[in-house]
């Protein structure tokens, strides 16, 4: 049985949204929504492509499951005080790769550890056109929260992408992070996505159906058999809305009738029913 509290949304499943409870949350909610707003014109056959020549750049161990998962501007903030701070709109983040490689000394293990990765990704990438890597690096742009990257040709796609998505650059940080600290932190603010994501919910509050508290109740025995016989009963006795949100009682329903389907062909009774 569910919880009567649950809020529904699509009749097969329970409301997955949550309303962001830290900083770092409303963060990560705002950058999802600037992402599927970036990837609005591609079809899901070229973001799949996107994701697998990122994935391929990264080696198999390091390989993520989505393009956010991959461009990520958390990476290792586990200990950042936005993740216990309540939600709001201004948060600080630490430097990109793409802004570190600006200051990095060019005899550095960063520089060194750059120019190897923009060299592999550019191979990698040779067989993606112009507006291909530039439709990726607008993605990653978004994802990044990065709103002062521009990108004027195929290079400066290639380095943006090489340089933020390296797994190798991201295992820095657990080797040689001295550099991140000078590095200038972003100061990035955005809107309120508390606000945005409640009044979301109270749009979708408003075009759901209603549910009593006695739609969240399973089904008896009884029922189950009476609908099973005759699923106009579920009608009549107002009981249908249970059926659209609870599987196990659709699941006994649907395996009576198949057992009144069976006998029906045995033993039919006068009236062309089983006797129940």
């Amino acid at each position: 049985m569910h919880d009567p509290t649950t809020k529904i949304d699509d009749p097969d499943e329970l409301d997955s949204m949550q309303l962001p409870g830290s900083l770092m949350e409303s963060f990560d909610a705002y950058r999802e929504d600037s992402f599927r707003s970036a990837t609005a014109e591609f079809t899901p056959s070229q973001l799949d492509w996107y994701l697998d020549l990122l994935n391929r750049f990264r080696e198999p161990e390091d390989r993520q499951d989505s393009l956010l998962g991959v461009l990520d501007p958390a990476m290792c903030t586990v200990d950042h005080p936005a993740w216990d701070a309540p939600p709001g709109t201004r948060i600080e983040m630490p430097a990109l790769n793409s802004n570190l490689a600006k200051l990095a000394d060019r005899n550095s293990l960063f520089a060194e550890f750059a120019r190897d990765e923009i060299q592999h990704f550019r191979d990698l990438a040779e067989s993606f056109a112009n507006e291909e890597l530039l439709g990726l690096a607008s993605i990653a742009r978004a994802a990044l929260v990065d709103r002062a990257a521009t990108f004027e040709g195929r290079q400066d796609a290639i380095h943006y992408l090489a340089l933020n998505a390296s797994a190798l650059l991201e295992g820095l940080w657990g080797v040689d992070n001295g550099m991140w600290p000078k590095a200038p932190p972003r100061q990035i603010e955005f809107e309120d996505m508390l606000a945005k994501k409640q009044a979301e919910l109270r749009r979708r509050e408003a075009t759901r159906p209603a549910f009593e508290e006695e739609d969240f109740v399973c089904y008896s025995e009884d029922e189950v058999r009476a609908f099973a016989i005759d699923i106009r009963t579920l009608l009549l006795r107002g009981r249908a809305k249970h059926l659209a949100i609870c599987p196990r009682c659709r699941s006994r329903v649907k395996y009576w009738s198949g057992v009144f389907e069976g006998l029906e062909r045995v033993t039919p009774s006068r009236d062309g029913r089983p006797d129940a």
